[in-house]
């Protein structure tokens, strides 16, 4: 496992690059043909969307400790 140190304001561009970015990614899965790439799309997505979970369950530990 890697762990990475981010100051607060690292943190919430990252939260903030996610959500913009796993819309975009829904709407490009949507309108593909290609199935292998619509599956890697979706992979991606449900990557993108694990990473930002994580990010935002860490920033409320964080907050509640």
């Amino acid at each position: 496992m890697v762990t990475l140190r981010l100051t607060d304001k690292e943190h919430q561009l990252l939260v903030e690059l996610l959500e913009r970015e796993i819309p975009n990614l829904r709407h490009e899965i949507h309108h593909t043909d290609d199935s292998e790439y619509r599956a890697f799309l979706k992979e991606r997505a449900s990557f993108f969307e694990t990473l930002l979970h994580n990010l935002k369950a860490q920033a409320e530990a964080t907050v509640s400790h």
